[in-house]
């Protein structure tokens, strides 16, 4: 007797369902803010009161770069971890590493670090 009813109540239940869907009010548009609304300007008075700081001038880009062919983090390294490459290099021993040292005499600053280069060279 109840295996009866169960399609019934499922067709009762699909349809108060879609009547709630058709006659339900819709929902209520909100208006959007324009971008210039959501995000207003300080005042000129907040800036000219804090003062305008000027920027650290930025240190020259450093013109040596070949530390970076042998890893790019070592793009910016000091001469003490350029004199550990180049002993790094002359161990290998490989046409990169020659490649690599012979590159660095020519763009390398540092005179510690050249006569290193060329200690290799000769040895």
């Amino acid at each position: 007797m109840l295996m009866l009813h169960v399609p019934t109540l499922l067709a009762l239940l699909g349809t108060a369902l879609m009547a709630v869907v058709i006659f339900a009010p819709a929902p209520a548009v909100v208006p959007r803010s324009a971008a210039s609304e959501l995000f207003s300007p300080l005042p000129f008075e907040a800036f000219a009161a804090a003062g305008i700081v000027p920027l650290p001038e930025l240190p020259p880009p450093s013109s040596v770069v070949w530390p970076a062919l042998v890893d790019p983090s070592a793009a910016q390294c000091d001469a003490g971890v350029r004199l550990a490459l180049i002993d790094a290099l002359a161990a290998v021993r490989t046409p990169w590493a020659d490649a690599i040292l012979r590159q660095a005499l020519g763009e390398e600053p540092d005179a510690r670090v050249r006569a290193a280069i060329e200690a290799t060279r000769s040895a």
